[in-house]
């Protein structure tokens, strides 16, 4: 039967282990920001033959369930690195998990990256000629900064959804607040307080997250309409 005094005891338990779901969005987020923006600048060089690899490779990722390439990391990747005489098999779960994840979120982060560089005016990048700039000073000091701008509202659903996507590293031994909820189940025989227990902290980390990042939006909102009304009264 259900009790609630064992969503209280579980409770503490559970978030004793939000450090490690934290340490599961942070380390993939930032691997997979950088790789993602590797990915959306080659593809913006069109360089022929990759081009079309990394579009290969961004279609079949977003194209999977984050499951299924966590899995085939998980079982796939000691396979590999045997064959190089490095034996993957006693790594910790966190790891594989790391690089599923960076995989899976790298290819989504590399086409909101992409089409916020192209949503840049093209006369950004030739202003920066014009003063004469090269065109890694223009990327980086005129094109970027905008482009990550415009991009903010997605980096900020993806961190969310990367966070909610943590509830799956349990299933190849990673012991998270998930984790740590199957076990108390296990043990104690009661599952539902558990998962109530990182339901309730899921709901409000994402919540708070929400708030925060339409908080960052609005403020870049207010600067674009200041800049815009400035321009307004200066032509008048």
């Amino acid at each position: 039967m259900f009790a609630w005094k064992y969503v209280a005891e579980y409770f503490p338990i559970i978030i004793g282990k939000f450090p490690v779901t934290l340490e599961l969005v942070i380390v993939p987020f930032i691997a997979s920001f950088l790789l993602g923006f590797a990915i959306a600048i080659a593809r913006l060089k069109k360089v022929p033959g990759l081009e079309q690899l990394l579009a290969l490779y961004v279609s079949y990722v977003r194209c999977t369930p984050v499951i299924t390439q966590m899995f085939i990391v998980y079982f796939g990747l000691p396979i590999l690195l045997a064959n190089f005489g490095i034996n993957a098999n006693k790594w910790n779960p966190v790891i594989f998990v790391f690089i599923a994840y960076s995989i899976n979120i790298s290819a989504f982060l590399s086409e909101t990256i992409r089409s916020s560089i192209l949503a840049v005016p093209a006369g950004q990048m030739e202003a920066g000629y014009a003063v004469g700039m090269t065109s890694f000073q223009t990327m980086r000091g005129i094109i970027v900064p905008q482009a990550l701008k415009i991009s903010l509202p997605m980096l900020g659903n993806l961190f969310i959804g990367l966070f909610q996507a943590t509830a799956l590293a349990y299933m190849v031994g990673v012991i998270d607040m998930i984790g740590k909820a199957k076990n108390l189940s296990t043990s104690k025989g009661h599952l539902l307080e558990g998962y109530i227990c990182c339901a309730i902290v899921f709901a409000i980390i994402s919540l708070s997250l929400e708030v925060i990042f339409r908080f960052v939006n609005k403020r870049l909102e207010f600067g674009q309409k200041n800049e815009y009304v400035g321009k307004r009264r200066a032509r008048a």
